[in-house]
């Protein structure tokens, strides 16, 4: 059998022995197994959304820059009346 990296380990938990418990004890096991599968969904419904989510993110950027490409925006310049040369007079 394949060694398990630690993380995933961690993850799983030890695996329990199923062959000579009672049904009580078989009813705690599959509770605590049960409770960690809902537990790791979560976690995979979060992440899934927040790929997602950078994803439209991403999309958005990418649509916003090839608009940008190829026109020029012309800045807005303030209009200057009376301009003053370096020695103070007008």
């Amino acid at each position: 059998m394949a060694e398990i990296p630690p993380e995933v380990q961690a993850r799983l938990g030890e695996a329990k022995n199923v062959d000579e418990a009672s049904i009580d004890e078989l009813k705690a096991i599959l509770k605590d197994y049960y409770d960690r599968w809902v537990a790791s969904e979560g976690e995979v419904y979060d992440v899934n959304y927040a790929v997602k989510l950078r994803d439209m993110q991403i999309n958005e950027l990418e649509m916003e820059v090839s608009d940008m490409r190829g026109k020029f925006i012309i800045p807005k310049l303030k209009k200057v009346h009376n301009f003053k040369l370096m020695g103070g007079e007008e």
